[in-house]
């Protein structure tokens, strides 16, 4: 075999031989809070997530806005108005000034984009005391790990 088999950044892999097959499994970095609010997640892609109370599953969904949702769901409708960093009314108020109705909270909101988001639900996981394990892969493809 004289093929040459070229891998773009190799240093974001780590790398193991196992039977005579070289297997590469891309390195994950994981960051702080701090770190996460300097990152833009524009054209990510949520890997896998996991929020819990600590009993039971909030959510393991890997869009931004099902997870949101599904945080919003798990909380009194009071406590969201009160603590949300979105635009909320109660009640259907679709296409007013840009609000989108969510029947699984009996709100409307005006969405964010994936920074927004992504701020807004490492806010209502703090507010609620959940725990969160985050995995996105960035538009650089580089893989991010977040724990709350």
């Amino acid at each position: 075999m004289s093929k040459t088999i070229v891998i773009k950044d190799i240093k974001n892999y780590s790398q193991k031989i196992v039977d005579g097959s070289l297997i590469l499994t891309p390195k994950m970095t994981v960051v702080s809070e701090k770190e996460m609010k300097g990152l833009c997640f524009t054209n990510s892609n949520v890997m896998s997530c996991e929020i819990t109370n600590g009993e039971s599953l909030i959510t393991n969904k890997k869009k931004f806005r099902g997870i949101l949702v599904d945080v919003w769901k798990s909380m009194p409708s009071q406590k969201i108005v009160q603590a949300t960093t979105f635009n909320v009314k109660l009640g259907n108020q679709k296409g007013d000034k840009g609000y989108n109705w969510c029947s699984d909270v009996n709100m409307s909101f005006q969405s964010k984009d994936a920074n927004g988001t992504m701020r807004e639900i490492i806010h209502m996981v703090k507010k609620n005391k959940y725990n969160m394990e985050l995995d996105i892969k960035l538009e650089t493809n580089e893989i991010i790990r977040f724990s709350i």
